[in-house]
């Protein structure tokens, strides 16, 4: 029989410390994974009467988008985001759910290194609290949840569930609609790392044309790393009906500093049902 050293048995080196650390590890993902199957699940079900009631429309959205930037730090980075969205809108509220695919590449120093997977799931819900009137003003608002379905050991995610509220102010004048946004993340943070909660902001403006939408809209954001500056950003927009069943949208933006990326763009098609 070997020597016990440290907790150690020198013909099975292995502590019991580790192995319940490693046994509370993947008990806390299979916990996280039934959390997220539940609530893909309960998503579903409650998106299943809307579609049959016909009130509004359902679509089934895919995307494409990429950024880059270095955020204030030695390192570069590329995501190409893939998405597809399931959702339905009506007159009086709206529900999606988005599934990214990410495909991420850092480089520091000369060095690269790129990781790819599912991305984190995002549930959302929409509701009108003010239709609009006569005079044009209108308010939204909105839920968000980000299930933790990415990879964090890749850097893709953070392994914990997020949550957000938002507000939508808009006001409708003779030949322009302008909208003041305004909304709250709270992070969820991991053992290993304490994120700020977000803060965001944002102001613009959008005009029809016909079968077409065209917006522009300044917006901002807290950083979710300390002693980081806070993202600011400048987006351009257009959203296209090509016919009753399918549209199409785009979009790109400028940083504006160091906090966000540099540049990005997205181009996404719906088909409506």
């Amino acid at each position: 029989m070997g020597k016990c050293i440290n907790g150690k048995d020198e013909q099975n080196p292995f502590r019991i410390e580790d192995w319940i650390s490693a046994n509370r590890h993947h008990s806390s993902i299979a916990l996280r994974r039934r959390t997220v199957y539940t609530l893909l699940i309960l998503f579903c079900v409650m998106l299943s009467p809307t579609l049959a009631a016909g009130e509004g429309r359902g679509y089934l959205g895919v995307n494409g988008g990429y950024k880059t930037g270095d955020f204030g730090t030695p390192t570069q980075s590329d995501l190409y985001c893939f998405t597809s969205d399931l959702g339905y809108i009506s007159p009086t509220y709206d529900l999606s759910m988005t599934i990214p695919y990410l495909y991420l590449t850092n480089e520091t120093n000369n060095q690269s290194t790129t990781d790819s997977g599912i991305g984190d799931i995002i549930l959302r819900g929409g509701l009108v609290l003010v239709p609009e009137g006569s005079n044009g003003f209108s308010l939204a608002g909105s839920l968000a949840m980000k299930l933790p379905t990415a990879d964090e050991t890749m850097g893709l995610g953070t392994g914990e569930i997020d949550y957000g509220i938002f507000i939508s102010l808009n006001q409708h004048l003779k030949k322009f609609k302008l909208f003041l946004m305004t909304g709250f993340i709270k992070i969820g943070d991991p053992s290993f790392q304490d994120y700020n909660d977000i803060y965001l902001y944002g102001f613009g403006i959008s005009k029809e044309l016909g079968r077409t939408g065209l917006y522009t809209s300044l917006e901002g954001r807290r950083s979710m790393f300390a002693d980081t500056e806070d993202p600011l950003e400048l987006n351009f927009g257009f959203f296209h009906v090509l016919s009753t069943k399918y549209s199409v949208k785009g979009s790109v933006f400028f940083g504006l500093n160091d906090g966000g990326s540099d540049l990005g763009l997205s181009v996404g098609f719906a088909r409506w049902f």
